[in-house]
């Protein structure tokens, strides 16, 4: 069964913070994603933000159906990367910051989520073999 637990989302200030001073951008539309790698293992070894910006949506209906359409997309796909990273002895902190200013369909949404997930695990490969 594939869930979304608690422990697989990113929160706490000081974490985010983190996230966005030291985290890696990069973009593929409609995302921006930020990668940060924390060497300290918390509760599950991929933790997800996801932020729509207020400034885009002004309606929180709006925002928060993308939301739940990205949420969905990363709980369906997200096995591959999770059995990647689950050897491994620290967490990887992602946060996709929705770009766009049109609210896209999961149809749309889905196929970047996944090949984000799979440039997520390329740099993730490449990550640890740098630090051994």
């Amino acid at each position: 069964m594939q869930k979304f637990p608690k422990k697989e989302r990113l929160s706490g200030k000081k974490a985010i913070g983190e996230l966005f001073k030291k985290g890696n951008n990069s973009f593929t539309y409609p995302f921006k994603i930020l990668i940060h790698y924390n060497d300290t293992f918390i509760d599950s070894h991929l933790r997800l933000l996801i932020t729509v910006p207020k400034r885009n949506f002004k309606k929180s209906v709006d925002r928060n159906r993308i939301k739940r359409l990205i949420r969905e997309a990363w709980r369906l796909n997200k096995s591959e990367a999770q059995q990647k990273m689950a050897e491994s002895a620290f967490t990887v902190d992602v946060a996709l910051v929705y770009a766009s200013r049109t609210i896209l369909t999961y149809k749309e949404i889905a196929p970047k989520i996944i090949l984000i997930l799979q440039r997520l695990i390329k740099e993730y490969e490449v990550h640890t073999t740098t630090s051994i």
